[in-house]
Protein backbone atom coordinates (compact mmCIF):
# COMPACT_ATOMS: atom_id res chain seq x y z
CA UNK A 1 0.00 0.00 0.00
CA UNK A 2 2.85 2.38 0.90
CA UNK A 3 4.61 1.63 -2.39
CA UNK A 4 1.38 2.31 -4.28
CA UNK A 5 1.00 5.66 -2.52
CA UNK A 6 4.57 6.65 -3.39
CA UNK A 7 3.92 5.73 -7.01
CA UNK A 8 0.81 7.93 -7.08
CA UNK A 9 2.73 10.74 -5.40
CA UNK A 10 5.46 10.51 -8.03
CA UNK A 11 2.82 10.79 -10.74
CA UNK A 12 1.24 13.82 -9.05
CA UNK A 13 4.63 15.53 -8.68
CA UNK A 14 4.89 15.67 -12.49
CA UNK A 15 1.50 17.37 -12.97
CA UNK A 16 1.05 20.93 -14.15
CA UNK A 17 -2.30 22.06 -12.76
CA UNK A 18 -4.01 25.31 -13.64
CA UNK A 19 -5.14 27.39 -10.65
CA UNK A 20 -8.77 26.59 -11.53
CA UNK A 21 -8.06 22.87 -11.66
CA UNK A 22 -6.19 22.99 -8.34
CA UNK A 23 -9.15 24.71 -6.70
CA UNK A 24 -11.64 22.24 -8.19
CA UNK A 25 -9.60 19.20 -7.09
CA UNK A 26 -8.99 20.61 -3.60
CA UNK A 27 -12.67 21.44 -3.13
CA UNK A 28 -13.69 18.01 -4.41
CA UNK A 29 -11.48 16.11 -1.97
CA UNK A 30 -12.44 18.41 0.91
CA UNK A 31 -16.13 17.77 0.32
CA UNK A 32 -15.53 14.02 0.28
CA UNK A 33 -13.67 14.16 3.59
CA UNK A 34 -16.18 16.46 5.32
CA UNK A 35 -19.26 14.57 4.09
CA UNK A 36 -18.65 10.83 4.51
CA UNK A 37 -21.40 8.70 3.00
CA UNK A 38 -24.02 7.20 5.26
CA UNK A 39 -24.27 3.44 4.99
CA UNK A 40 -26.79 1.89 2.63
CA UNK A 41 -27.40 -1.57 1.14
CA UNK A 42 -24.55 -3.08 -0.87
CA UNK A 43 -22.52 0.10 -1.11
CA UNK A 44 -18.88 0.85 -0.43
CA UNK A 45 -18.03 2.35 2.98
CA UNK A 46 -17.31 6.06 2.92
CA UNK A 47 -13.56 5.62 3.31
CA UNK A 48 -13.37 3.27 0.35
CA UNK A 49 -15.47 5.60 -1.78
CA UNK A 50 -13.10 8.43 -0.87
CA UNK A 51 -10.10 6.33 -1.84
CA UNK A 52 -11.85 5.36 -5.08
CA UNK A 53 -12.52 9.00 -5.84
CA UNK A 54 -8.88 9.96 -5.27
CA UNK A 55 -7.75 7.07 -7.47
CA UNK A 56 -10.22 8.20 -10.15
CA UNK A 57 -8.82 11.70 -9.95
CA UNK A 58 -5.27 10.52 -10.64
CA UNK A 59 -5.79 7.42 -12.78
CA UNK A 60 -5.36 9.31 -16.06
CA UNK A 61 -2.80 11.87 -14.94
CA UNK A 62 0.88 12.08 -15.74
CA UNK A 63 0.76 9.18 -18.21
CA UNK A 64 3.80 9.06 -20.48
CA UNK A 65 3.00 10.46 -23.94
CA UNK A 66 0.02 12.51 -22.81
CA UNK A 67 -0.25 15.97 -21.31
CA UNK A 68 -1.42 16.60 -17.75
CA UNK A 69 -4.47 18.57 -16.62
CA UNK A 70 -5.10 21.65 -18.76
CA UNK A 71 -8.78 22.33 -18.10
CA UNK A 72 -11.41 22.47 -15.38
CA UNK A 73 -14.11 19.76 -15.42
CA UNK A 74 -16.33 20.26 -18.47
CA UNK A 75 -19.44 18.50 -17.15
CA UNK A 76 -19.35 20.34 -13.83
CA UNK A 77 -21.43 23.47 -14.25
CA UNK A 78 -22.13 23.20 -17.98
CA UNK A 79 -24.20 20.01 -17.62
CA UNK A 80 -24.38 18.92 -13.98
CA UNK A 81 -24.49 21.00 -10.83
CA UNK A 82 -21.81 20.40 -8.23
CA UNK A 83 -22.37 19.04 -4.76
CA UNK A 84 -22.81 15.57 -3.31
CA UNK A 85 -24.49 13.98 -6.35
CA UNK A 86 -21.65 15.01 -8.67
CA UNK A 87 -19.08 13.78 -6.17
CA UNK A 88 -20.89 10.43 -5.90
CA UNK A 89 -20.67 9.75 -9.63
CA UNK A 90 -17.74 11.67 -11.14
CA UNK A 91 -14.23 10.63 -12.06
CA UNK A 92 -11.45 11.18 -14.65
CA UNK A 93 -9.52 14.39 -14.41
CA UNK A 94 -7.41 15.13 -17.45
CA UNK A 95 -5.80 13.40 -20.39
CA UNK A 96 -4.85 15.68 -23.25
CA UNK A 97 -3.84 14.89 -26.84
CA UNK A 98 -2.39 17.44 -29.26
CA UNK A 99 -3.05 17.40 -33.00
CA UNK A 100 -1.36 20.15 -35.03
CA UNK A 101 -1.65 22.57 -32.13
CA UNK A 102 -5.29 21.70 -31.44
CA UNK A 103 -5.58 20.06 -28.00
CA UNK A 104 -8.49 17.94 -26.81
CA UNK A 105 -8.72 17.11 -23.10
CA UNK A 106 -10.85 14.51 -21.33
CA UNK A 107 -11.75 16.63 -18.33
CA UNK A 108 -14.15 14.50 -16.29
CA UNK A 109 -16.80 11.81 -16.50
CA UNK A 110 -20.02 10.98 -14.71
CA UNK A 111 -21.25 7.40 -14.63
CA UNK A 112 -23.01 4.45 -13.09
CA UNK A 113 -23.28 0.81 -14.18
CA UNK A 114 -25.37 1.53 -17.25
CA UNK A 115 -24.60 5.13 -18.26
CA UNK A 116 -21.36 6.98 -18.86
CA UNK A 117 -20.95 10.65 -19.81
CA UNK A 118 -17.51 11.95 -20.79
CA UNK A 119 -16.65 15.66 -20.90
CA UNK A 120 -14.23 16.99 -23.50
CA UNK A 121 -12.68 20.41 -24.04
CA UNK A 122 -11.07 21.45 -27.31
CA UNK A 123 -8.51 24.28 -27.27
CA UNK A 124 -7.50 25.66 -30.66
CA UNK A 125 -4.30 27.66 -31.21
CA UNK A 126 -4.37 31.16 -29.77
CA UNK A 127 -6.24 33.79 -31.83
CA UNK A 128 -8.39 31.08 -33.44
CA UNK A 129 -12.05 32.06 -33.40
CA UNK A 130 -14.54 29.19 -33.30
CA UNK A 131 -17.78 31.00 -34.09
CA UNK A 132 -19.57 28.60 -36.44
CA UNK A 133 -23.05 27.44 -35.42
CA UNK A 134 -21.79 23.98 -34.49
CA UNK A 135 -18.84 21.62 -34.73
CA UNK A 136 -18.41 17.85 -34.72
CA UNK A 137 -15.69 15.23 -34.83
CA UNK A 138 -16.45 13.45 -38.09
CA UNK A 139 -20.18 13.04 -37.45
CA UNK A 140 -22.32 12.73 -34.35
CA UNK A 141 -21.41 9.05 -34.10
CA UNK A 142 -18.26 9.03 -36.25
CA UNK A 143 -15.85 8.77 -33.36
CA UNK A 144 -14.50 5.45 -32.07
CA UNK A 145 -14.98 4.31 -28.50
CA UNK A 146 -14.48 0.72 -27.37
CA UNK A 147 -14.51 -1.07 -24.03
CA UNK A 148 -12.53 -4.13 -23.01
CA UNK A 149 -15.62 -5.87 -21.62
CA UNK A 150 -17.46 -5.67 -24.92
CA UNK A 151 -20.40 -3.67 -23.55
CA UNK A 152 -23.51 -5.26 -25.15
CA UNK A 153 -25.92 -3.03 -27.02
CA UNK A 154 -23.60 -0.05 -26.66
CA UNK A 155 -25.23 3.23 -27.53
CA UNK A 156 -22.98 6.24 -28.17
CA UNK A 157 -23.46 9.84 -29.21
CA UNK A 158 -21.49 13.07 -29.06
CA UNK A 159 -22.97 16.53 -28.63
CA UNK A 160 -21.42 19.96 -28.63
CA UNK A 161 -22.30 21.80 -25.44
CA UNK A 162 -23.50 25.42 -25.53
CA UNK A 163 -20.60 27.76 -26.27
CA UNK A 164 -20.57 30.51 -23.66
CA UNK A 165 -18.00 32.60 -25.56
CA UNK A 166 -18.15 32.12 -29.37
CA UNK A 167 -15.25 34.57 -29.77
CA UNK A 168 -12.72 32.43 -27.89
CA UNK A 169 -10.68 29.43 -29.03
CA UNK A 170 -12.39 26.75 -26.93
CA UNK A 171 -15.30 24.33 -27.39
CA UNK A 172 -16.87 21.78 -25.06
CA UNK A 173 -18.40 18.40 -25.96
CA UNK A 174 -20.05 15.51 -24.19
CA UNK A 175 -19.92 11.83 -25.16
CA UNK A 176 -22.97 9.87 -24.01
CA UNK A 177 -22.79 6.10 -23.80
CA UNK A 178 -25.29 3.60 -22.42
CA UNK A 179 -25.71 -0.17 -22.40
CA UNK A 180 -28.52 -2.69 -22.16
CA UNK A 181 -26.97 -4.16 -19.02
CA UNK A 182 -29.77 -5.87 -17.12
CA UNK A 183 -31.57 -7.10 -20.22
CA UNK A 184 -28.64 -9.01 -21.67
CA UNK A 185 -27.17 -11.11 -18.87
CA UNK A 186 -23.71 -10.68 -20.38
CA UNK A 187 -23.85 -6.96 -19.63
CA UNK A 188 -21.24 -5.39 -17.41
CA UNK A 189 -20.63 -2.03 -15.76
CA UNK A 190 -18.69 0.74 -17.47
CA UNK A 191 -16.83 1.23 -14.21
CA UNK A 192 -13.43 -0.48 -14.28
CA UNK A 193 -13.47 -1.03 -18.04
CA UNK A 194 -10.44 -0.40 -20.24
CA UNK A 195 -11.59 2.25 -22.72
CA UNK A 196 -10.08 3.35 -26.05
CA UNK A 197 -11.15 6.67 -27.56
CA UNK A 198 -10.27 8.04 -31.01
CA UNK A 199 -11.63 11.26 -32.47
CA UNK A 200 -11.51 11.98 -36.24
CA UNK A 201 -11.07 15.39 -37.87
CA UNK A 202 -12.93 18.41 -36.48
CA UNK A 203 -15.56 19.66 -38.89
CA UNK A 204 -18.36 22.16 -39.20
CA UNK A 205 -21.17 22.22 -41.73
CA UNK A 206 -24.19 23.88 -43.25
CA UNK A 207 -27.46 22.22 -44.19
CA UNK A 208 -28.00 21.63 -47.91
CA UNK A 209 -31.74 21.55 -48.61
CA UNK A 210 -31.18 20.05 -52.08
CA UNK A 211 -29.13 17.06 -50.98
CA UNK A 212 -30.93 16.92 -47.60
CA UNK A 213 -27.57 16.53 -45.91
CA UNK A 214 -24.79 18.67 -44.47
CA UNK A 215 -22.00 20.18 -46.54
CA UNK A 216 -19.01 19.67 -44.27
CA UNK A 217 -15.86 21.76 -43.98
CA UNK A 218 -12.80 20.37 -42.23
CA UNK A 219 -11.55 22.74 -39.55
CA UNK A 220 -8.68 20.62 -38.21
CA UNK A 221 -7.54 17.46 -40.06
CA UNK A 222 -5.92 14.45 -38.46
CA UNK A 223 -7.12 12.68 -35.35
CA UNK A 224 -6.85 12.55 -31.58
CA UNK A 225 -5.98 9.11 -30.21
CA UNK A 226 -6.22 8.93 -26.40
CA UNK A 227 -4.92 5.39 -26.19
CA UNK A 228 -6.22 3.00 -23.55
CA UNK A 229 -7.35 4.25 -20.16
CA UNK A 230 -9.28 2.83 -17.23
CA UNK A 231 -12.77 4.12 -16.54
CA UNK A 232 -12.97 4.85 -12.83
CA UNK A 233 -15.49 6.67 -10.67
CA UNK A 234 -17.16 6.03 -7.27
CA UNK A 235 -19.75 3.26 -7.12
CA UNK A 236 -22.64 4.97 -5.34
CA UNK A 237 -25.46 2.85 -6.73
CA UNK A 238 -27.87 1.32 -4.22
CA UNK A 239 -28.62 -2.26 -5.35
CA UNK A 240 -31.71 -4.06 -4.02
CA UNK A 241 -33.41 -7.39 -4.72
CA UNK A 242 -36.76 -6.82 -3.00
CA UNK A 243 -38.81 -9.70 -4.51
CA UNK A 244 -42.01 -7.82 -3.75
CA UNK A 245 -45.39 -8.42 -5.42
CA UNK A 246 -46.62 -5.67 -7.72
CA UNK A 247 -49.50 -5.11 -10.12
CA UNK A 248 -48.60 -3.65 -13.51
CA UNK A 249 -50.31 -3.73 -16.90
CA UNK A 250 -53.29 -5.21 -15.03
CA UNK A 251 -51.52 -8.40 -13.95
CA UNK A 252 -49.61 -9.60 -10.88
CA UNK A 253 -45.81 -9.80 -11.07
CA UNK A 254 -42.74 -9.42 -8.84
CA UNK A 255 -40.22 -6.58 -8.48
CA UNK A 256 -36.95 -8.53 -8.52
CA UNK A 257 -34.32 -5.77 -8.84
CA UNK A 258 -34.06 -2.05 -8.11
CA UNK A 259 -30.96 0.11 -8.64
CA UNK A 260 -30.88 3.78 -7.66
CA UNK A 261 -27.82 5.77 -8.69
CA UNK A 262 -27.07 9.49 -8.93
CA UNK A 263 -27.82 9.27 -12.68
CA UNK A 264 -30.70 6.86 -13.07
CA UNK A 265 -33.13 4.34 -11.65
CA UNK A 266 -33.40 0.76 -12.90
CA UNK A 267 -36.30 -1.61 -12.13
CA UNK A 268 -36.74 -5.23 -13.19
CA UNK A 269 -40.23 -6.77 -12.98
CA UNK A 270 -40.80 -10.47 -13.72
CA UNK A 271 -43.71 -12.89 -13.81
CA UNK A 272 -45.40 -15.52 -15.93
CA UNK A 273 -48.46 -13.30 -16.22
CA UNK A 274 -46.40 -10.88 -18.32
CA UNK A 275 -45.92 -13.46 -21.07
CA UNK A 276 -47.62 -12.34 -24.27
CA UNK A 277 -48.41 -8.93 -22.78
CA UNK A 278 -48.26 -7.19 -26.16
CA UNK A 279 -51.61 -8.76 -26.96
CA UNK A 280 -53.33 -6.44 -24.47
CA UNK A 281 -51.01 -3.45 -23.97
CA UNK A 282 -52.32 -0.45 -25.97
CA UNK A 283 -50.47 0.53 -29.13
CA UNK A 284 -50.44 4.16 -28.05
CA UNK A 285 -47.44 5.58 -29.90
CA UNK A 286 -47.76 7.14 -33.38
CA UNK A 287 -45.70 4.33 -34.91
CA UNK A 288 -47.76 1.65 -33.17
CA UNK A 289 -45.12 0.78 -30.59
CA UNK A 290 -46.39 -0.99 -27.49
CA UNK A 291 -46.34 1.16 -24.35
CA UNK A 292 -45.50 -1.66 -21.96
CA UNK A 293 -42.70 0.24 -20.16
CA UNK A 294 -44.38 3.65 -20.08
CA UNK A 295 -47.11 3.28 -17.48
CA UNK A 296 -45.19 2.31 -14.36
CA UNK A 297 -45.00 5.13 -11.82
CA UNK A 298 -41.59 5.41 -10.14
CA UNK A 299 -41.16 7.91 -7.29
CA UNK A 300 -38.07 8.66 -5.19
CA UNK A 301 -38.65 9.80 -1.59
CA UNK A 302 -36.10 11.93 0.28
CA UNK A 303 -35.12 12.42 3.90
CA UNK A 304 -36.67 15.90 4.04
CA UNK A 305 -40.13 14.57 3.15
CA UNK A 306 -40.05 15.61 -0.51
CA UNK A 307 -40.47 13.26 -3.48
CA UNK A 308 -39.58 13.20 -7.15
CA UNK A 309 -41.49 11.31 -9.85
CA UNK A 310 -39.12 9.82 -12.42
CA UNK A 311 -41.30 10.44 -15.46
CA UNK A 312 -40.46 8.39 -18.52
CA UNK A 313 -41.42 11.35 -20.73
CA UNK A 314 -38.49 13.34 -19.32
CA UNK A 315 -36.01 10.48 -19.33
CA UNK A 316 -33.42 8.95 -21.56
CA UNK A 317 -34.92 5.49 -21.97
CA UNK A 318 -31.86 3.77 -23.42
CA UNK A 319 -31.76 0.16 -22.29
CA UNK A 320 -35.41 -0.23 -21.30
CA UNK A 321 -37.26 -3.15 -22.78
CA UNK A 322 -39.15 -6.38 -22.24
CA UNK A 323 -39.34 -10.05 -23.11
CA UNK A 324 -42.33 -12.30 -23.51
CA UNK A 325 -44.14 -9.54 -25.32
CA UNK A 326 -45.28 -11.60 -28.29
CA UNK A 327 -43.54 -14.92 -27.65
CA UNK A 328 -45.16 -16.72 -24.72
CA UNK A 329 -42.24 -19.14 -24.58
CA UNK A 330 -40.02 -16.27 -23.33
CA UNK A 331 -39.91 -15.29 -19.68
CA UNK A 332 -42.26 -12.45 -18.82
CA UNK A 333 -40.02 -9.47 -18.09
CA UNK A 334 -40.11 -5.67 -17.98
CA UNK A 335 -36.94 -3.63 -17.60
CA UNK A 336 -37.38 0.05 -16.78
CA UNK A 337 -34.43 2.41 -17.23
CA UNK A 338 -35.01 6.08 -16.52
CA UNK A 339 -32.66 9.00 -16.08
CA UNK A 340 -33.80 12.02 -14.12
CA UNK A 341 -34.09 14.51 -16.99
CA UNK A 342 -33.06 15.02 -20.60
CA UNK A 343 -32.87 18.72 -21.30
CA UNK A 344 -29.56 19.49 -23.07
CA UNK A 345 -29.61 18.06 -26.61
CA UNK A 346 -31.28 14.98 -25.17
CA UNK A 347 -28.58 14.64 -22.52
CA UNK A 348 -29.68 14.05 -18.95
CA UNK A 349 -28.61 16.96 -16.78
CA UNK A 350 -29.98 16.16 -13.33
CA UNK A 351 -28.23 14.13 -10.66
CA UNK A 352 -29.70 12.80 -7.41
CA UNK A 353 -27.94 12.69 -4.04
CA UNK A 354 -28.44 9.00 -3.24
CA UNK A 355 -27.52 9.54 0.41
CA UNK A 356 -30.75 11.50 0.79
CA UNK A 357 -33.05 8.93 -0.87
CA UNK A 358 -34.96 6.97 1.79
CA UNK A 359 -37.23 4.85 -0.40
CA UNK A 360 -38.46 4.28 -3.93
CA UNK A 361 -42.01 3.36 -4.88
CA UNK A 362 -42.80 1.35 -8.00
CA UNK A 363 -46.44 1.15 -9.09
CA UNK A 364 -47.43 2.09 -5.53
CA UNK A 365 -45.16 -0.46 -3.82
CA UNK A 366 -42.82 1.32 -1.41
CA UNK A 367 -39.29 -0.11 -1.11
CA UNK A 368 -37.10 1.27 1.72
CA UNK A 369 -33.48 1.91 0.71
CA UNK A 370 -32.07 1.93 4.24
Amino acid sequence: MHDDFNAYRAELDRLRLTDESKQALTASLARRQSNPARSSPRRLPGTLRLAGGIAAAICLLGTVGYAAITSAPTLLGSVFDGGAAYEQSSGFIGRSVDNNGWTVTITDCVGDDKNLYIGLELAAPEDTVLDADWYCFGTQSGFQITFSGGIPGLGREMHQLPDEDPADNRLAFIICTSSVHGINEEGSSFNGQKMRLKLPELRTGTWNSETMDYDYTTVCPGKWDFGTMTVSYPDSTIHLEPDLPVTTLGVDAVITEVDVSPLSVYVRIEGDALKGHHSWVPKNAPDGWYGCIEYQEIVLHFDDGTSFAVDQNDSNLGGSGCSGGTDVSEDGLLVLRRTYSANINGVSNRLIDVDRVTSVSVCGVDIPLR
